[in-house]
């Protein structure tokens, strides 16, 4: 009976390393999906710099159509500058 009983004891060690290989491998899993998520959270962030400089250029873009506007006499090309130098007639 005593020696059944420290068999038994014997082979719990490599049931408890299949446990702990398990665990071992769930935590990498979790790791995983942490870094998976901080890589999604990276992505909208670089999404949302990017969409800012988009409307940064459209708001520049929107600008420079009203400066096109504003100088009628002038080339669309010229600068405010330029225009003011060039054509005092509607300053």
């Amino acid at each position: 009976d005593r020696k059944k009983r420290r068999r038994r004891r014997r082979n719990i060690a490599p049931v408890r390393a299949v446990v702990d290989e398990r665990e071992r491998e769930r935590e990498r899993e979790r790791e995983r999906e942490r870094e998976r998520e901080r890589e999604r959270i990276r992505e909208r962030e670089r999404e949302r710099v990017r969409e800012r400089e988009r409307e940064r250029e459209r708001e520049r873009e929107r600008e420079r159509e009203r400066e096109r506007g504003r100088h009628l006499v002038c080339s669309s090309l010229c600068t405010v500058s330029l225009c003011l130098s060039l054509c005092n007639l509607h300053h």
